[in-house]
């Protein structure tokens, strides 16, 4: 089986990830069949960069994403755009306006404004 998880990279107590494609049974820092994007929690916002295209096309594959790249699947916009249903997109969690002309691949999304969104969604609905 294969799967979408997170691969530590960085200093000791410096943290960050690499969104890999990997086989179930290889070790979390083994390895991997595609780096598709990276996870900066430690950046303030946090940096997600995803390369939704691929991510689709290995979920279309069968590819199982762990938990903690589930939610940054939502996040950048991948998990909508596989599932077919509307999610927080890049497009709307980016705050800076020069970002706009930036390819998908490179645009980021915070885990913050997902959050700001879903409260904003939720109180209207009251």
């Amino acid at each position: 089986m294969v799967k979408i998880r997170l691969m530590r990279t960085g200093k000791k107590k410096r943290a960050s990830y690499r969104v890999v494609v990997a086989n179930a049974t290889s070790p979390r820092d083994g390895r991997i069949i595609e780096s598709i994007g990276h996870y900066q929690p430690r950046a303030d916002p946090s940096v997600v960069v995803i390369d939704n295209d691929r991510a689709v096309y290995w979920l279309k594959q069968g590819a199982q994403p762990s938990p903690p790249v589930r939610k940054l699947l939502d996040i950048s916009g991948a998990w909508g755009e596989f599932s077919g249903r509307p999610g927080v997109t890049a497009a709307s969690a980016r705050s800076t306006p020069e970002a706009e002309g930036a390819p998908a691949a490179a645009r980021r999304a915070t885990p913050a404004a997902s959050v700001a969104e879903d409260d904003e969604e939720g109180s209207s609905e009251e």
